[in-house]
Parts: C-alpha cells; sequence; structure tokens
C-alpha cells in the first residue's frame, strides 16, 4: 500500500483518475479528503512491490503535469 496526501481532495481525484488508466484489476485506487491510497491484491510481494513501484513513477510524472497537485 502506498499513500500520498495532495493539497486539496480536487488534486487527489484529478491524480486518482490520472493513473486509474494504468491500474491492472488487482490493484484499488481510494481517494479519502485529500489523500490517494494505491493498495495492491497481487499474487506475491514481488509482484505488489513491481506494480506499486510502476504506479509510482506514473503518480509521479502525473504530478509534474498536473497543476495544483
Amino acid at each position: 500500500m502506498a499513500r500520498r496526501t495532495y493539497g486539496s481532495p480536487e488534486a487527489a481525484e484529478r491524480l486518482r483518475r490520472a493513473i486509474a488508466v494504468d491500474t491492472p484489476e488487482f490493484v484499488t485506487l481510494s481517494v479519502d479528503g485529500s489523500t490517494l491510497t494505491i493498495r495492491t491484491h497481487a499474487a506475491s510481494a514481488r509482484s505488489a512491490r513491481a506494480t506499486l513501484e510502476d504506479l509510482v513513477a506514473c503518480l509521479q510524472v502525473a504530478e509534474r503535469a498536473t497543476p495544483g497537485a
């Protein structure tokens, strides 16, 4: 699981939508207030880690491209 908190709930939701297109079915993205949470339900720890690393990299790109994030 990974969590990031942003300046507003709208920013967190924009970023959730930005990375949702790259999210496999065993990953859930949720926004609670200004916090975006990424959860994995992979078959192995290695797979979960690789998936989280990929999604965090995508999230970092989305953060740079999203005003107010």
